[in-house]
């Protein structure tokens, strides 16, 4: 009796740890992050921030982030290929879905014969940041011809992008900044190529007062160099609809201002200024930095 006893607890205790195989959790302190592998494995996860490793979860405005997951383990293997899925979402303040993305590996629905495996999913943060948003991007790798699953949460907030100083008075917006349209990112530094376009994006403008079912902006820009000599300068970049006005939804959609320079010496570093204002009333946004052109 006391045998057949000894041998169910081995056969439990064997049971007990094939069910832990592959599996893992661990929690990043630095970061927050936390990941929780049943079958699927991943030896490492870098974070990358604008194409450099950087271990953090604080984000300027607009800046681009990679999630790195190195070496992933436990795929089934079908004729030397393994079928892994990638989804992505990112959930704002605990409750509010702004992005999902069930099939991140569209490329790979044939499967892939990759060894050591990389897999990767990449977002921009150019997200709301007034009100102290909290976000959480959620990431899970699946197994196409099996069962194992590999979670990934890192939850991180959006600093103000101090590039521009922005003074509001009775318009509301959500996003404003300068885009690189020649690099498809937004400026971080005031270094800026003459040779690139640049945008100057206003988002989900509010507040213009309403006549005839229109509102009336009027936005100008300045750029003047060191010297006090105009480089660019347009007293409404919106003259078109100056008169007859234009529909509040569109205004809400967005609000663009381009940026083009002519080769030659510039007397740095210069000063940028643009101003949206409501011809009916006194309310208006003031927009300005400097900026050094090479």
């Amino acid at each position: 009796m006391l045998k057949i006893r000894a041998i169910t607890l081995l056969i439990v205790i064997a049971t007990f740890s094939s069910c832990q195989f592959n599996q893992s959790v661990n929690n990043d302190l630095t970061t927050g992050a936390y990941s929780r592998g049943d079958g699927i494995g991943v030896d490492e996860i870098t974070i990358e921030v604008n194409g450099k490793t950087d271990n953090r979860n604080e984000f300027v405005f607009g800046e681009k982030v990679n999630l790195v997951f190195n070496n992933v383990s436990g795929l089934t293997n079908s004729n030397g290929k393994t079928f892994p899925q990638l989804s992505m979402h990112i959930v704002k303040n605990g409750k509010d879905t702004i992005f999902s993305n069930p099939n991140l590996l569209k490329s790979l629905n044939n499967g892939t014969e990759l060894s050591p495996l990389q897999l990767q999913a990449n977002f921009r943060t150019a997200l709301p940041n007034h009100n102290n948003e909290k976000y959480k991007v959620l990431v899970e790798i699946t197994d196409k011809k099996g069962n194992g699953t590999f979670n990934y949460e890192l939850p991180f907030i959006i600093k103000k992008n101090d590039l521009l100083e922005i003074n509001s008075n009775g318009i509301e917006y959500s996003t404003i900044y300068l885009w690189n349209e020649t690099l498809k990112q937004p400026v971080f530094d005031s270094n800026v190529s003459s040779e690139h376009l640049f945008i100057l994006i206003l988002n989900d403008i509010e507040g213009l007062e309403i006549t005839n079912q229109k509102v009336f902006p009027i936005l100008s820009l300045d750029l003047t160099d060191n010297n006090g000599n105009k480089i660019l300068s347009n007293p409404n970049l919106l003259g078109a609809y100056e008169e007859i006005g234009v529909n509040p939804k569109n205004l809400k959609s967005q609000v663009t201002a381009k940026l083009t320079f002519t080769k030659g010496t510039i007397n740095n570093p210069c000063k940028l200024t643009a101003k949206l204002k409501d011809k009916n009333s006194s309310k208006e946004i003031n927009i300005s930095t400097e900026l050094n052109i090479n």
